[in-house]
């Protein structure tokens, strides 16, 4: 018989609680998803919050303010985006056809250099097996799904912003909520005014990042997009908007970003110039930003371990897909301030951080 005070017992009962909190992740994403997004937007706007406060400004009137300009920056992005995505949403099934049109032509062209009548011969047994086949008759079949499916993802969506907006607001209105749920399990004054001073600076820190990185991925939307259009990519601001979106995610967005905008090229140009030149773009803006204006702006003492943050998005995007890897480096700098500022997370704070000095 285990013991309850033996160290196996104790070492089950943590994983039994792992387990429980990661299926609860899983199985209510659609309740915990929001919750987090509004955390760390609440979190964000406590330096504005602030400030405003400050000035003279009441608290419930500068939640309504930041709350109304934040609905007001979403609703102002989703109609200028509205037009790009309806379009995209229409030629996405003749995109995907001549994407595979033009693969499979470059495919031809470099097995005619190598061998021109195997070539023949294998375009010959292509056609006949694509005529054989009925994957026409299959787009035709699944194309209203396609769109039945993106009018839903986009409802599912557009509610999951509102819900999110909303408590963020609220939060924004309660008065120093995260202070008092820091000091909750410290049942000493000396052990709740510890907890205090860690709150705030952990809360400096991470609102400080928050914003200064949505800032910067902003300015990079920007300048990507103006990048793009002089080099004729349909849709600049669509594509500004999403690779502003995709930098919130380290080493997947970028890379996700690069495809996205390769596939568009194959789509649109066709010279091997035209093809290369946006994605080679992109990837040398991202270059400058990771390596030169984030690391100088948002500060070094946010930097972590790129295996810390490849394992966060590993397991935050399966849990709750694109929302989980949008918060899992918001997640990381959270704990890493906290195990900053705590001695007992002194190990932890060196595995996310291996560089750092001590």
């Amino acid at each position: 018989m285990i013991a309850f005070d033996s160290l196996l017992f104790r070492t089950l009962a943590a994983l039994a609680l792992i387990f429980a909190v990661v299926a609860a992740l899983v199985l209510a994403r659609a309740v915990f998803v929001p919750i987090f997004i509004a955390l760390f937007l609440a979190i964000v706007l406590h330096l504005p919050l602030a400030a405003m406060q400050k000035a003279g400004v009441p608290r419930l009137l500068s939640a309504l303010i930041l709350t109304l300009t934040v609905a007001s920056a979403i609703a102002a992005l989703i109609y200028f985006l509205s037009g790009p995505t309806e379009r995209m949403i229409e030629n996405y099934p003749d995109m995907v056809r001549q994407l595979r049109h033009k693969i499979f032509t470059l495919q031809l062209s470099l097995e005619e250099a190598q061998e021109v009548g195997k070539a023949i011969s294998d375009v010959g047994e292509e056609v006949s097996r694509a005529l054989e086949d009925e994957n026409v008759e299959e787009v035709v079949v699944r194309e209203p799904n396609f769109l039945v499916r993106a009018a839903s993802n986009f409802a599912s969506s557009l509610t999951t912003i509102v819900i999110t907006v909303t408590i963020a607001g609220f939060i924004l209105a309660m008065r120093r909520p995260f202070l008092t749920i820091a000091t909750i399990p410290h049942g000493t004054m000396g052990g709740k005014l510890h907890a205090a001073r860690v709150w705030k600076a952990v809360e400096a820190q991470v609102s400080h990042y928050l914003l200064v990185t949505t800032l910067i991925n902003i300015a990079l939307g920007v300048i990507v997009g103006i990048i793009l259009w002089q080099l004729g990519v349909p849709m600049p601001i669509f594509w500004g908007a999403v690779v502003a979106f995709l930098n919130y995610m380290p080493f997947v967005g970028p890379a996700i970003g690069v495809g996205l905008l390769l596939a568009v090229s194959i789509v649109q140009f066709d010279t091997l110039w035209q093809v290369l030149a946006p994605a080679a773009a992109y990837m040398a803006v991202n270059f400058l930003e990771a390596n030169f204006v984030t690391p100088n702006l948002v500060g070094r003492r946010t930097n972590i371990a790129p295996l810390a943050i490849i394992l966060s998005l590993l397991i935050w995007g399966w849990m709750w897909g694109f929302a989980g890897l949008f918060i899992s480096v918001p997640m990381l700098v959270v704990l890493k301030a906290t195990a900053e500022k705590t001695s007992s997370l002194a190990a932890l704070h060196r595995m996310l951080s291996p560089r750092a000095r001590h």
